[in-house]
Order: structure tokens, then sequence, then C-alpha cells
């Protein structure tokens, strides 16, 4: 009888014991995913996501005439339409964001899109995206994803108000199991948030701004609300080699068990342009994640070269 009993008691805690594992590997892959969209939403240029009077430096004269007669100048050759494909390779300390025992890795994340934005009158810009992204790792191949996202924002830059940039978002994000195919996230989203640029001259400039987020995700357990606050600093270094510093701190929400995280990131990212086509990158960024819950907190350091390339109309 206890011979039978352990021999049903085995099979019933390993079972356990992978879907435990499974979970586990689910929350990594869904952090990793939101790690790397905070990043690349944070190094992104505001020249390049806001409208084009933005961080123009308005030396004399009307504020509000010089932001039209640039949006003018600019309607002309303006090109709305952007496709574009990346590749990365990145080197991470803690590939499954543990706590205790963190294992390093290599990681490929190949990236294909296609991009639409307008700058309207007034100040106002709305913008639209479509990105499929995969996540291929050297060693622990249990861990590869791919991403699907959609999003659309509209921006309004306030030269009333000190210049200050307004942004409202709606996102969409599903997260597929390269081994099985099954979706194993959904996530929608909705910003708001608010940035100020400050520009010293056409070579540099800082930014600042704050920003709120609503999640709706399945499972719930992954759903969260964010609230953070970010700082940086870009330089043109020459004509072709530019560089960005971001710091980016958030506090997350969890719908269930009333779990709480303070998330900080420090990120420096470099881009060198040989053509308008074709662009090298170099990415670096620390992470570090405190929970009210202990086993939720991590630290990781992540490294990274990139190549893009692609094609506007």
């Amino acid at each position: 009888m206890i011979m039978r009993s352990r021999q049903h008691l085995f099979p019933i805690l390993f079972a356990l014991a992978a879907a435990q594992a499974h979970g586990q590997t689910q929350d990594s892959q869904i952090e990793q995913a939101r790690q790397r969209d905070a990043l690349s939403a944070g190094l992104a240029r505001p020249a390049e996501t806001l409208a084009p009077s933005v961080i123009e430096p308005t030396l004399g004269g009307d504020p509000d005439s010089f932001g039209i007669q640039q949006f003018l100048r600019d309607a002309e050759r303006l090109r709305l339409f952007r496709a574009f494909a990346d590749l990365s390779a990145f080197v991470t300390s803690n590939v499954a964001l543990t706590r205790k025992n963190p294992l390093s890795d290599a990681f490929l994340i190949a990236t294909f899109g296609f991009e639409y934005r307008r700058p309207l009158p007034r100040g106002f810009q709305i913008d639209a995206s479509l990105r499929f992204a995969t996540f291929r790792y050297n060693e622990y191949r249990q861990l590869d994803f791919s991403s699907v996202d959609v999003g659309i924002g509209v921006s309004y830059h306030a030269g009333k108000l000190g210049g200050i940039d307004l942004f409202a978002r709606y996102g969409f994000n599903e997260l597929i199991s390269a081994g099985t195919n099954d979706v194993f996230f959904t996530n929608h989203t909705v910003l708001l948030g608010a940035q100020k640029v400050i520009s010293f001259s056409q070579a540099h400039y800082a930014y600042v701004g704050a920003s709120g987020q609503l999640g709706f995700a399945d499972p719930q357990k992954s759903e969260r609300s964010e609230l953070s606050a970010f700082a940086g600093y870009h330089l043109q270094a020459t004509r072709n080699l530019e560089a960005d510093l971001l710091y980016r701190y958030a506090y997350l929400r969890y719908a269930e068990g009333g779990r709480g995280d303070h998330n900080q990131t420090v990120s420096l990212g470099l881009r060198y342009r040989f053509t308008d086509w074709c662009i090298a990158s170099a990415t670096s960024y620390l992470s570090w994640n405190r929970s009210n819950q202990a086993v939720f907190e991590y630290d990781t350091a992540n490294a990274g070269v990139g190549l893009t390339l692609s094609l506007q109309f």
C-alpha cells in the first residue's frame, strides 16, 4: 500500500514542479519583453517621436508662429511611412531575472516593423506602429518566444504651457511560445504622459517626463499599472554619431496578490549612421527591481550591439 502511494506521489510532485518552472519561465519572458519595450521607448529621440518644432531653438520671435513655419517647411519633404528590420545581439547577467543564483546567457532579437507618423497643424502629431519581434536564447532555449505589438498614439506640443509635450497612446502586446506556438500572454495598455525638452543647442538637449499606464492582461496575475518618471540626455557628437543616456524609475502595481515593485533602469545607447537607411547601435543597461514580495526582486546587467535597416517613404 505504501509502495503504491509513493509510486503515485512522485508523478504528482514532478508535475507540480514542472508547472511551477513553466510559470516562472513565462514570468521571465513577460518581464523581458516589457523591459525591452520600456528601454526602446526611453531611448527613442524626442526629435523622432514628437512634432518638428519641439527641439528647435526659438531664438526671438513668437514661438507659436515659429512652430507653424517649421511645420510648413517640413511638410513638403515629410516622409510619413517607415519600414524597418533590426537584428540585435545581447549578453545578460540574469537571464531568468531571479533573486538568487542568476544565470548568464546571450540572446538575439530580430525585429520587423512598420510605422506611420504624421505631424498635424497646431502642434499635434499622430503615430501608429506594427512590430513583430522574436527572442532566441543561446543556452536556455526554453525561454525562446515571439512578440507582436500594435500601437497608436497622439502627441501635442503645448507651446503656451512652457513647451510641454503631452502624449496619449494605446498599445496591444501578444507573446507566443516558440516551442508550442501558443499565445501565453496578451496585454492592452493605455498610456498618458508629459515631457519637457530642454534644448541647449542643435547638438545636444535634455528631457524629463512622467507617465501613467493602465494595463489589462491575460493571465490576470501578470496585469499591472505603472507610474513612471524619466530623465534623459541626447548628444549629437558628430554628423553621424549620437549618444543617449537615460534614467527611468517606475512603480508597478499588480492586479493580484497586493504586489508592488519599484523598478529602476539606467541605460546608455550609441548610434552610428552609415546612411539614411543603415544604422549601427550599441546599448548597455542596468536594471534593478525591488518588491514587497522578495521572490520578485532581481538585478540584471545587459549589453549588446545591433544593426537597423529602414526605408522611409
